[in-house]
């Protein structure tokens, strides 16, 4: 048996209507849309998951999402020119969406940085094998959390479900039309960066607030007693306020990142419209 005759074989038994390569550079342009989401935003555990897993989960994804873009395989261009002007359009896209998915989780880093920072822990680095870097406590501990959350209230589906929807209103071999003008897009990505600010210090504000009084209490003990060596006093005090105050505000955290989940989600889909 010749090869034609095996790969015509193999086509009749998938059920394909069309030629390899026009289905591998289909392939290639859904990955192109999706993996940056799923190797960039920590949605699947973030640097502590292997690389390789995050690529494998793309693929997986990509081939239940291939019958989407199966109508769209008759209109992808083949010239190299065109094609990879249509690459270059899918991986903006995937950046986009890959970018407005973290803001979440780069908010509680920057959150914990903030506290690790005012409570004095950010001398305590721990390694972590799986990174191979040092991470500090509160920022690393915020981050798992909200991952853990984020998996916990079925966020990937809903992020899934976007990608997939997304090759409706922006189809492989079209160009993003920005019916409403290239402004509110971008408008839409400078928002999205002030959210992750306001986000992390609205994180943050719980810890940053009880710190500050207890400066401001070792401040006046200061003034009263010279003699009290406050600094040192503070290297205890300060961390175990820390801890008292990030599990005592917990449950506060926990119900304003769901919320703050349901105002990504609403950007992303916002992102989408605005591109279609």
């Amino acid at each position: 048996m010749q090869l034609t005759d095996a790969i015509q074989q193999v086509k009749e038994g998938l059920g394909l209507k069309y030629d390899f390569t026009i289905v591998m550079m289909g392939f290639a342009l859904l990955l192109a849309r999706l993996l940056p989401t799923f190797v960039l935003t920590p949605m699947v555990g973030g640097d502590t998951t292997p690389t390789e897993v995050k690529l494998g989960l793309g693929v997986i994804i990509g081939m239940v999402c291939f019958p989407v873009i199966e109508p769209s395989l008759r209109q992808i261009p083949t010239g190299p020119v065109t094609f990879m002007a249509i690459l270059l359009k899918e991986i903006f896209i995937g950046f986009t969406i890959s970018f407005i998915v973290s803001i979440v989780f780069d908010a509680a880093q920057v959150a914990g940085q903030l506290v690790d920072n005012m409570s004095g822990t950010n001398q305590a680095q721990i390694m972590v094998p799986s990174i191979q870097t040092s991470v500090s406590l509160y920022a690393s501990l915020k981050l798992q959390l909200f991952i853990t959350l984020f998996l916990t209230l079925n966020g990937h589906h809903i992020v899934i479900d976007a990608l997939a929807s997304s090759f409706r209103s922006i189809p492989l071999e079209a160009f993003p039309r920005f019916s409403n003008g290239f402004w509110p897009f971008f408008d839409v990505v400078i928002r999205v960066f002030a959210d992750m600010m306001r986000i992390s210090l609205a994180l943050a504000a719980p810890v940053l607030l009880a710190t500050f009084l207890t400066d401001l209490a070792l401040g006046m003990i200061n003034r009263v007693a010279p003699q009290v060596q406050v600094f040192f006093v503070a290297m205890q005090i300060k961390p175990a306020v820390t801890v008292l105050i990030v599990f005592t505000s917990m449950h506060l955290i926990m119900t304003r990142v769901t919320r703050e989940y349901g105002v990504m989600f609403e950007w992303m889909r916002r992102a989408l419209q605005l591109m279609g």
